[in-house]
């Protein structure tokens, strides 16, 4: 039975309802509501490769999909084989679903290089990749007061890579997904204002945080470099561990930043590159922002001006973790961007204060949810908690908190039915009830029916994904 337009006839009249202030539910507790439920909702945006599942992690999700992302080289190879082994088909391959063996949750293949370890990267050709010394300074230029931090620090970061056969590989990897029929995605791609390079962990030593128990530390490299390290303290706080400096088993953690920001000009070029294969192959893309709502924005508008229809008409784009934008702003994004969707998170969107209204004010067809976790068995919690507080920004009902007009019929006389949460499926094809006529009362009030949280992310992400004609 089709429900998704399905109303409750005791529609009450629309009202203006503050709901600034609203917090997110504690995930780790919140009651999570039957597994059909949640199999109606897909994780926008997490990072199940950064950690290695077992098999049965995967089988026990029961969310109905996940957005997988990459952000460095090594992920990319990792989510082509999770989506090869557990890939989300679209139409024109019905005979495969999605899941393993067309079972279970659903993995959408997510190609890409994060706006952080841009630094990495120099757009010279393979045949002239400059030295180490000349990448990295001429990529920070720093001052006088950094110049010797770089320096020293030069011997213990990597070789730049050439990104022209990255590019390539990207341009294979979605193509040869999207040939063999599986839902595919540009990310995670972006730009971050905060964005610093990490301190290299073969480099610890020079770190006066860091104290070694076998006192290897260079005492006066420590303290010469200490009134340096203090400006890498500030911002870039959401900045993850690479992959390449992952820690090996039963080491500590290392997470230090320089002060050393990565040129928004130089995430600019990378992000135009990755875009345009976007564009190319008709793929959507999940966006990083952080602390550069401005040029993001304007990377954006530059791609819509210059694509013009393709853009616009051909791909979306879902701001993750809806970005930390203003309200104020992000009504202007969605006015300049037809295509433009955003996925609140948890973990991210919660940390700022203007959150609960920057959810309230997205329009109710640009909503989708996420996780932003790695840690697959914690997605089911994240996405409903994400859901669930969405329904609270936005006034919406919740199903399994709120009772629908279908979830108690007993018109088959069967008394089990009573207190449950009713099936449904979403309507596909072009409907055109989907954006229903506004109801006006003899008063001349508008009228609205209630907005069903989980059904309306559904069709969002359908619609996002292309997998309904509206």
């Amino acid at each position: 039975m089709c429900l998704q337009h399905e109303g409750d006839p005791s529609a009450k009249k629309k009202k203006s309802i503050n709901r600034q202030g609203v917090q997110p539910p504690n995930w780790e507790e919140i009651p999570l509501p039957p597994d059909h439920v949640l199999s109606h909702l897909t994780d926008a945006h997490c990072h199940s490769t950064d950690l290695t599942h077992a098999p049965e992690v995967y089988d026990a999700v029961k969310l109905g999909g996940l957005a997988s992302m990459a952000t460095v080289v090594d992920d990319q190879d990792r989510t082509k084989a999770l989506s090869s082994e557990r890939g989300w088909c679209n139409s024109s391959h019905p005979e495969k679903g999605k899941g393993r063996d067309g079972k279970g949750v659903g993995v959408v293949a997510c190609f890409g290089y994060h706006p952080w370890f841009t630094h990495l990267y120099t757009l010279s050709s393979p045949n002239s990749i400059p030295s180490k010394e000349d990448h990295y300074f001429s990529l920070f230029q720093p001052s006088s007061k950094h110049s010797d931090l770089l320096k020293s620090l030069i011997p213990y970061l990597p070789d730049p890579i050439s990104f022209e056969p990255l590019l390539e590989k990207l341009r294979d990897d979605i193509r040869g997904s999207l040939n063999q029929g599986r839902l595919t995605m540009l990310g995670e791609v972006g730009l971050d204002g905060s964005a610093r390079m990490r301190w290299p962990k073969k480099a610890k030593h020079l770190h006066p945080d860091y104290k070694d128990q076998h006192q290897h530390q260079d005492q006066n490299s420590g303290a010469n470099v200490k009134s340096l390290v203090d400006d890498g303290k500030e911002g870039g706080h959401e900045q993850k561990e690479a992959e390449e400096e992952e820690e090996g088993e039963g080491e500590e953690e290392w997470k230090r930043l320089t002060p050393f920001k990565v040129p928004m000009s130089h995430q600019r070029e990378i992000l135009d590159e990755q875009m345009e294969i976007a564009i190319e192959l008709g793929v959507n893309i999940s966006f990083h922002s952080v602390s550069c709502a401005g040029p993001s924005l304007d990377a954006l508008i530059s791609m819509r001006d210059k694509h013009k229809m393709n853009f616009t008409n051909k791909i979306n784009v879902d701001l993750h973790s809806a970005g930390g934008w203003s309200p104020e702003f992000w009504k202007q994004a969605e006015k300049n961007l037809l295509n433009l969707y955003a996925s609140p998170s948890i973990f991210i969107t919660s940390r700022s204060p203007s959150a609960s209204s920057l959810i309230a004010s997205i329009s109710k067809e640009r909503l989708l949810v996420e996780s932003d976790s790695h840690d697959v068995r914690l997605s089911d919690r994240l996405v409903w908690s994400a859901a669930e507080w969405v329904s609270r920004c936005k006034g919406w009902k919740l199903e399994g908190r709120d009772t629908n007009p279908s979830d108690n019929d007993t018109s088959d006389g069967n008394i089990h039915t009573q207190n449950r949460v009713a099936e449904w499926t979403l309507c596909r094809g072009n409907d055109d009830s989907a954006e229903e006529e506004e109801e006006v009362d003899e008063h001349g009030d508008i009228v609205q029916k209630d907005v069903w949280t989980v059904r309306t992310l559904e069709r969002n992400w359908a619609r996002f994904m292309g997998l309904v004609d509206d």
